[in-house]
């Protein structure tokens, strides 16, 4: 059996990953505008889930990202990065840089910035559905 873990809020799926360099830090990634999460066992977490936190996809047994629509590319910067070092790396990480092409992960690293973390999340009030194998039921 299968389980589907849908968000009931738009945008409640997001995939980030963490840099850093130094003391300055980057967090950027995709909010997901619809999406979806499919496992093979039946979700445990939700009697300790609290929506306004949410849960880490990876801890959530077998589950990952199966279904997105929509990602829209954000990025934040910690009060440390000089406003010239934001709009240069803003700037490769929607890919309209004159100087650097090529994905901005590779780039942010050849500039020296660590990548510390790559996590998904999902938040917000959830619906879980089973999905049966349509298989099993033709004998």
């Amino acid at each position: 059996m299968q389980y589907q873990i849908i968000p009931l809020e738009i945008g409640s799926i997001v995939d980030r990953e963490i840099f850093q360099n130094g003391d300055m830090e980057i967090k950027c990634g995709l909010v997901w505008k619809l999406g979806s999460v499919v496992t093979n066992y039946k979700p445990s977490f939700i009697k300790n889930y609290d929506p306004d936190i949410g849960i880490c996809i990876a801890d959530i047994k077998g589950a990952n990202i199966s279904e997105t629509y929509n990602g829209e590319k954000v990025i934040y910067f910690s009060q440390t990065v000089p406003e010239a070092m934001e709009e240069e790396l803003t700037d490769i990480f929607y890919g309209i840089s004159r100087k650097f092409s090529g994905p901005y992960q590779n780039i942010f690293q050849d500039l020296e910035w660590e990548l510390i973390r790559s996590e998904s999340f999902i938040f917000g009030q959830l619906d879980i559905k089973e999905i049966k194998d349509p298989y099993l039921s033709y004998k």
